[in-house]
């Protein structure tokens, strides 16, 4: 709970504080009258400083009631001025609130418009120059056909061709899947996955790759299904680059919240490979773009790693509507160990 977030249950469990230190003064003060009174305090004073009258002590008490006054008086002022500034931080927290609330919105639509764009870019793709692609095979095993006995270079370059058509289709078919996951749309998240280390276990055969999937994932947006396989895809990018015979575990759970509901989302990806130090510095956007995406859900992005001990990066995506309270307890990156 903030410092400065009280609540009623909180003011009825404890007596206001200015209360409590008036209560204090006051007794403070009543305490030392009687005190005052039962020991003749004022005899005693004048006894001990009579015979100091050439420096006029007995004149001290006036100057000290000034000083204590002006004491009170300077507290005051500064606490007045505290006061002000508190005022003034918690303004600026919730300017700050509002602002952060409004860029993850705008982040939110930018990589909304940044998938429509990927997916109209892949359909096009698919659909015009596949077309012609198909067209160009068609047309080059018909010359291949007519020309089979009686014109061998023809022959020969209509086969060229046929190998130029499947060379395109095959690399178009790769930026497509780059674009646009495989199956996303068709087969949801679990089985877009399932494809995407498929084609990880083809292209790295040395390391081996383990996923785990719990939990109900047919209720999730475009946006949440998109980032956690976006998550997921540069994690396995980033192990094709420094840890190409890790062991690597990817865990993708979503747990169900107090009223049985299906809730957020916890996305775990380990591997043992050489690891880094965070602490130097890094190049590559990876893991930048990596937090923008889970940020922008207004979910939480950790990373842990050590040289020699492996790399783990763990992100929760809430899936309640933004601008709504963070959910509390998540471990730090320093309480988890590789």
């Amino acid at each position: 709970m903030r410092p400065d977030s009280v609540t009623g249950s909180d003011v009825q469990a404890r007596p206001p504080t200015v209360l409590r230190d008036l209560l204090v003064v006051a007794g403070s003060t009543l305490g030392a009258a009687a005190a005052c009174i039962t020991f003749d305090f004022g005899e005693l004073a004048y006894q001990v400083t009579r015979g100091a009258e050439r420096f006029q002590l007995d004149e001290l008490p006036p100057t000290l009631c000034v000083l204590a006054s002006g004491l009170a008086w300077f507290a005051w002022r500064r606490y007045r001025e505290s006061q002000r500034e508190v005022v003034r931080r918690r303004a600026l927290e919730q300017q700050a609130e509002r602002l952060l609330a409004e860029n993850r919105r705008l982040a939110t639509q930018l990589i909304d418009a940044q998938e429509n764009e990927r997916r109209h870019l892949a359909r096009e793709l698919h659909d015009e120059l596949g077309q012609y692609l198909n067209a160009m095979s068609l047309d080059a095993a018909r010359i291949r056909d007519l020309s089979a006995s009686d014109a061998p270079e023809v022959h020969r370059l209509s086969l060229a061709l046929m190998q130029c058509a499947q060379h395109v289709y095959r690399a178009i078919g790769g930026m497509i899947r780059r674009l646009r996951p495989s199956g996303l749309d068709e087969f949801g998240l679990p089985g877009a996955l399932e494809h995407c280390v498929d084609g990880w276990r083809e292209r790295l055969p040395h390391a081996s790759f383990a996923l785990n999937v719990d939990g109900d994932f047919s209720t999730l947006t475009d946006a949440q299904n998109i980032t956690l396989y976006r998550l997921v895809q540069e994690g396995l990018t980033n192990i094709s680059k420094f840890a190409r015979q890790a062991r690597v575990e990817i865990y993708l759970v979503r747990a169900r919240d107090e009223s049985g509901e299906p809730g957020e989302i916890v996305v775990t990806m380990t591997d043992d490979g050489p690891g880094v130090d965070l602490a130097q510095p890094r190049e590559g956007l990876g893991l930048i773009g990596m937090r923008e995406r889970v940020e922008a859900l207004g979910g939480e992005f950790h990373i842990a790693s050590e040289p020699g001990r492996g790399f783990l990066f763990c992100a929760r995506v809430p899936t309640r509507r933004l601008g709504t309270a963070a959910t509390p307890g998540f471990p730090s990156p320093a309480s988890q160990t590789v």
